[in-house]
């Protein structure tokens, strides 16, 4: 309140001697120009005239008629004239001369001097020049001009003839603008100086109250930050007052408080009062922080349950968080009070214990662990098993920072789950090495799809009883840049993990149909074109009307397609969802075929149910069944179970030439195999074939002969 008063009252002082200062300015230099109007007009004999507006302002002078106009062309007449315009002003006066030449207002007389006592250097009036435009335009200006580097305020008022004809100008002046605002200066001066000394004083006076005042506050703001930090070790000081600073107090005890509950909220899992994962990574943070500082050792043991999902699907989430519950105690006995154990996610448990370098401990009570948790859990619904696998991660050693020690604790966690239930993996570089080749798989397939490097090979398909060509199945092919082809079987899985199977399934099926047009338009017998479906691809909603718009596209009948599905496709997917889309494909009107029979999620059940026109047996019925009875016997089974219910059996992986007789001998409708024709590109395809069928003719040849 001190600082704005005086501010306020200052502001209105200065305000007041402002605009004083610029009042006074203005009448002096209206007195300025009325003075010399009227000297000029009786000391120039009439020769010069003023106009004057209604307030008896000089507008302008003008040039009698009959008036020697050597009174704008030499100067002499003029000096004592000028000096007696300024003398009487306090100021300068000065006569311009308008050059039509130069565009320009030459000055010809003036009361400046020169030091040395001699006239002043010439000096004009030119474009760029305030008050040029006002005078060329016949009118007055009063203003600021710029004068030796420095500004007056100056009166200028055009000199023209009695035909409106611009001969010169008249300026007056009353001085330096900076000499007419000294009293302002030397007030804003005083005022400033005034007012520091009651602020200093005021600021003196008033640290020295506060400070008696307000000590208490400071105490408690102190207090206020170790609760702020965690430090707070004893009570909040003054809860005995009853004032304003007792209410403080009182507050911040109530905040300590509030605190405390907030911090178990924040730190531990409310299902098994572990911690959570902001406390996991914290002291993960503060272990590897440590290391660094110190010899000790860390492991990092990562847990979960290998379908735990399925418990609270069955039983329901209490139950599953009863499990949870348990599962933690048994962790607490295993691995002891100084290991650190959080539950960051469903039934992802990480525990972050000391230990010796090779990792010894950790080994023994991960061991212990898995044996502990493999112990059935004894609840009211009954008998529960969970199947527990374990990875770790030796600190420092492994890594160096929370978010790689986590990282690579995964990865160990993921390869003991790759191997079996009930196991523990430990971290090596080669687990590191494989995420990132598959990391660098990904973005070059991404980037071979974009720029249409991927290509199909057909793989031909042949009736054994005559060699004759039934039909084709394309398959993928990547180039790659080192010479060769990178395997489908290293690039397909990447694919379907990270959803890019899409876009590979679309690309096969639109250059399929692309090459059936076009071997349509050569008039080649193929009779059909097998592709493979992923299950990702497959479950898509649009899938069957993607089928039909490439199908339409191309102008390709739909019975020169067939779509080859494996029995992965009924995983995770209900028999009437697959049973909806093999008819919606069905009433498009492609070819369906159950690829890989009997490898996967075999069940006789839904075979005769689903609208399958072919079956293809896995290569591993067909592999040296012509010279094992008891393989001889099952792939007999399984090709008369596809005839039996009216299907096309095709056989898979034919590489001798015991092999293809048998499928010819057991009646199979197709074969195809390495033994035929391998994949081959487009551009080879005919030329196989024709070796395959001269083979066929000698081999024909050479058994009715024999």
């Amino acid at each position: 309140m001190v600082l704005g008063t005086i501010g306020l009252v200052s502001g209105l002082g200065y305000y007041e001697l402002t605009t004083a200062t610029t009042e006074n300015a203005k009448i002096r230099i209206d007195r300025a120009a009325r003075t010399a109007a009227a000297l000029m007009r009786y000391g120039a004999d009439d020769a010069l005239k003023p106009v004057l507006n209604e307030d008896g302002q000089p507008l302008l002078l003008t040039l009698q008629d009959d008036a020697d106009e050597r009174t704008l062309t030499h100067s002499g007449a003029l000096d004592d004239l000028l000096a007696t315009i300024g003398r009487a002003n306090q100021g300068a006066a000065n006569m311009f001369r308008w050059s039509e030449q130069d565009q320009a207002f030459n000055r010809f007389a003036s009361t400046f001097r020169a030091p040395d006592g001699g006239p002043p250097p010439p000096f004009s009036i030119s474009s760029g020049h305030p008050a040029f435009e006002s005078l060329s335009n016949g009118q007055r200006y009063i203003g600021n001009v710029p004068v030796q580097g420095r500004m007056r305020l100056a009166y200028i008022m055009p000199i023209m003839t009695g035909a409106d004809t611009l001969k010169g100008a008249l300026a007056v002046d009353v001085g330096w603008i900076d000499d007419l605002s000294t009293a302002k200066n030397r007030h804003k001066a005083r005022l400033l100086l005034a007012a520091a000394i009651i602020v200093v004083f005021a600021s003196l006076v008033g640290i020295l109250l506060l400070r008696t005042e307000f000590k208490p506050l400071v105490s408690l703001a102190e207090t206020a930050d170790q609760l702020a930090g965690g430090r707070l070790a004893g009570r909040v000081p003054f809860t005995h007052r009853h004032d304003e600073i007792g209410h403080l107090a009182q507050g911040l005890v109530k905040v300590t408080e509030l605190q405390d509950k907030l911090h178990k909220l924040a730190y531990t899992d409310p299902v098994t009062m572990a911690g959570n994962r902001t406390r996991y990574f914290s002291e993960l943070n503060a272990a590897l922080k440590e290391t660094r500082t110190s010899s000790r050792c860390f492991s990092l043991i990562h847990l979960d349950f290998s379908g735990f999902a399925k418990i609270n699907d069955t039983f329901g989430q209490q139950v599953g968080n009863r499990v949870l519950l348990q599962a933690y105690a048994r962790l607490v006995r295993t691995f002891g009070r100084n290991a650190k154990i959080s539950r960051i996610s469903a039934d992802d448990f990480c525990i972050l214990l000391p230990c010796d370098e090779e990792g010894t401990l950790a080994e023994d009570r991960a061991i212990q662990a898995l044996e502990m948790l493999s112990v059935p859990f004894q609840l009211e619904e009954g008998e529960i098993r969970v199947d527990p696998c374990i990875g770790i991660a030796l600190l420092p050693q492994d890594a160096d920072d929370a978010e790689t020690a986590h990282r690579i604790a995964g990865l160990a966690l993921r390869a003991a789950k790759s191997k079996d239930v009930n196991s523990y993996e430990f971290f090596s570089a080669p687990m590191n090495e494989k995420v990132q080749s598959d990391m660098l798989l990904e973005t070059l397939l991404r980037a071979a799809i974009r720029t249409k490097q991927l290509e199909l090979h057909y793989q031909p398909q042949f009736r054994p009883q005559d060699g004759r060509l039934i039909g084709l199945e394309a398959l993928i092919r990547w180039p790659s840049e080192k010479g060769g082809y990178i395997p489908p079987s290293n690039f397909i899985p990447i694919a379907e993990k990270t959803g890019l199977v899409l876009d590979v399934g679309h690309f096969v099926l639109e250059e399929a149909c692309r090459q059936i047009a076009i071997w349509r338009a050569e008039g080649f017998d193929f009779n059909q074109v097998s592709v493979n479906v992923s299950p990702i691809q497959f479950r898509q909603s649009s899938f069957a009307e993607q089928v039909r718009e490439i199908l339409s596209f191309h102008g390709v009948p739909a019975n020169s397609l067939c779509l080859e599905v494996t029995e992965n496709v009924f995983v995770d997917t209900s028999e009437q969802r697959v049973l909806d889309i093999l008819s919606e494909l069905q009433d498009i009107g492609v070819q369906l075929s159950l690829d890989d029979f009997g490898s996967g999620y075999s069940s006789l059940s839904y075979l005769h149910r689903l609208p399958f026109q072919e079956l293809k047996i896995d290569r591993a019925f067909l592999t040296d069944a012509d010279s094992k009875v008891s393989k001889s016997e099952l792939f007999k089974a399984i090709v008369d179970l596809g005839k039996g219910l009216g299907l096309r059996v095709i056989a898979e992986g034919a590489e001798t030439d015991g092999e293809y007789g048998l499928t010819s001998s057991l009646g199979c409708d197709g074969v195809q195999g390495y033994f035929c024709c391998p994949p081959v590109p487009v551009g080879e395809l005919r030329n196989r074939l024709h070796a395959f069928s001269q083979t066929q003719v000698r081999a024909s040849a050479k058994r009715r002969s024999a």
